[in-house]
């Protein structure tokens, strides 16, 4: 990937060019930003241009056999770490089996979320992590000789869905680095990252991107009509991997579907509809009930800044703006700090493996009560 396919962050990688260049490379290196503001494109377009053979002064040269490599994504010396699943008969739990899905992902863009990539392994009810097997293997891999004699990458999305014992083993690879070894960390949460790790890390503070230069990217990038992308960028706050999910489903929306239905069945406390509605959240699985309680959330957010007027800052798609046109005004400011943790408890009850179905009818109860409650509460 060359720097030119990253949207925005030019300042950004001229620095990380900069650094190749003047051989001030650091060993273990943290790239953390948001869903869809381009950590994961900065990580692999720098990693291109260290093993370019004649890189200039703006960009990789795309021409040389190690660029043509990382195209095919096939480079022998970028090795890739990210969250998995065990597979059914490994003896080992290693990212292996999932390689030519990673590869694939990657070849479609790197603009990924954890909703996409759960989506390419159908994994929405599987708990994804980096195991210490997968842990040892990269120590094996980085322990070999480099092919093209150069350095030797190995990129890692999403380090914070290591278990402690993993991060331990790679913190005693990052004090003891094979040679010419670069260690590239890709990070949405990086303060669920230890802090031993954060500690011996360079940090590259990769921002969201602004609206403008959202909507400009996935027009030059992904060939998007400018009134899509303008549209798709403001719905998603720039959030291009956000975007691309919206563009792909075009008008579905089962979240929204599934959300307005449920709020509903609250309102009326209909228990029939709220049994119905637990059965269908469990069969979510533990990610997609994650997901669902963040989106519930962000529509929360968005009923009380549209209650009070400050538009500008609304990000809904057509049909939310429907939906809330009418919900939003039961979300005052009586209720919505109560109906903001009633939610993140249930997202945290869901995350400690709490039986979905309970989650979801004591939060229902929860919800209807403080729907039912009036502007003027005390």
């Amino acid at each position: 990937m060359l720097f030119a396919d990253v949207v925005g962050h030019e300042a950004l990688g001229a620095k990380l060019r900069e650094a190749a260049r003047s051989s001030r490379v650091a060993h273990a290196q943290l790239f953390e930003g948001h869903e869809g503001a381009g950590a994961l494109a900065l990580a692999r377009a720098y990693a291109q241009y260290l093993t370019c053979s004649q890189p200039g002064e703006k960009d990789s040269c795309g021409v040389c056999a190690s660029c043509q490599a990382h195209a095919k994504l096939q480079h022998p010396d970028v090795h890739w770490c990210f969250p998995f699943f065990k597979a059914d008969g490994q003896d080992k739990a290693t990212s292996e089996p999932h390689q030519a899905a990673w590869r694939e992902a990657m070849l479609d863009g790197a603009y990924l979320g954890v909703e996409d990539w759960l989506d390419r392994l159908g994994a929405d009810r599987k708990q994804l992590f980096i195991s210490v097997d997968e842990a040892l293997e990269v120590n094996r891999k980085l322990g070999l000789k480099s092919f093209h004699g150069g350095w030797k990458i190995w990129i890692c999305w999403l380090p914070e869905t290591m278990r402690v014992d993993t991060a331990n083993k790679f913190l005693k690879l990052m004090e003891e680095p094979t040679d010419q070894t670069v260690m590239l960390f890709v990070t949405q949460h990086a303060d669920r990252l230890l802090a031993t790790i954060r500690s011996r890390v360079q940090r590259i503070h990769v921002p969201n991107l602004a609206l403008d230069m959202a909507a400009q990217g996935l027009v030059q990038n992904f060939g998007l009509a400018p009134a899509q992308a303008s549209s798709l960028a403001h719905v998603s706050d720039g959030n291009l991997a956000m975007a691309l999910r919206r563009a792909k489903a075009g008008s579905d929306q089962p979240d929204l579907d599934r959300f307005s239905a449920w709020m509903r069945a609250c309102w009326a406390r209909d228990g029939q509809a709220m049994v119905q509605g637990s059965d269908d959240f469990a069969s979510l699985g533990r990610e997609g009930q994650k997901r669902f309680l963040h989106y519930a959330l962000h529509l929360v957010r968005q009923s009380i800044v549209g209650h009070y007027g400050v538009h500008s800052l609304v990000r809904l798609t057509e049909g939310e703006q429907g939906f809330l046109a009418k919900f939003s005004r039961f979300i005052h400011h009586e209720n919505v700090l109560e109906l903001r943790k009633a939610l993140e408890d249930a997202h945290s009850d869901v995350a400690g493996n709490v039986n979905g179905k309970l989650v979801f009818v004591d939060l229902s109860l929860r919800v209807h009560r403080l729907l039912r409650m009036p502007p003027d509460a005390n």
